[in-house]
């Protein structure tokens, strides 16, 4: 289920969803949940039990990427406290990099789940913190914050996902020059 257009650091952060929401939609509820994140997006087995206290500290992490993608989203830098998070879970990384038959793998170390989270910060470090780190943006999505790497070719991508955000904006727009007074459309 991963999206291989974007960075699976980037792609946990939106494991809330409705963010500025009274109430935001948590994905990661339980840790059977994160463990199924963690399946479908490959960075470990589908059998790889998830101990509670590991859901807690992987919310923390997934908090930590996004505020800092959002930091340097608006053109600034991530909060130091962020920063030593992402560098000290990187530091914990027991997992080998590995090439598979269907292309580069993660080798999970003693613990799989802590050796993803592990590679998730790395991921961040390695997106937030190369020369392309201009790219990553905001979604401009009525109500969504999501954070995504822009990969198009003129860097104009305005939406987290065409297929979510990108439509409803456009649906919108359509509905809103199909009210519009026809004397004001001349």
């Amino acid at each position: 289920m991963a999206d291989d257009t974007q960075p699976l650091s980037l792609l946990f952060t939106k494991t809330v969803r409705l963010r500025l929401d009274p109430v935001p939609q948590e994905q990661l509820g339980t840790p059977a949940a994160l463990a199924a994140w963690l399946a479908g997006h490959r960075l470990t087995a589908p059998d790889v039990p998830v101990p509670a206290q590991l859901l807690r500290e992987a919310r923390e992490l997934r908090e930590s990427i996004y505020r800092a993608a959002r930091s340097i989203a608006a053109g600034g830098r991530p909060a130091t406290a962020d920063r030593e998070h992402l560098n000290a879970w990187a530091a914990r990384h027991d997992a080998v990099r590995m090439l598979g038959h269907a292309g580069a793998t993660w080798r999970p170390g003693p613990s799989p789940a802590r050796s993803a989270l592990a590679v998730l910060a790395i991921d961040a470090i390695d997106t937030l913190g190369t020369p392309g780190r201009g790219q990553v943006k905001v979604c401009s999505g009525t109500g969504c914050v999501a954070v995504y790497l822009d990969t198009s070719r003129g860097r104009t991508r305005r939406w987290c996902s065409m297929g979510t955000c990108g439509n409803r904006a456009k649906k919108n727009a359509m509905r809103e020059r199909a009210t519009a007074d026809p004397a004001e459309t001349r």
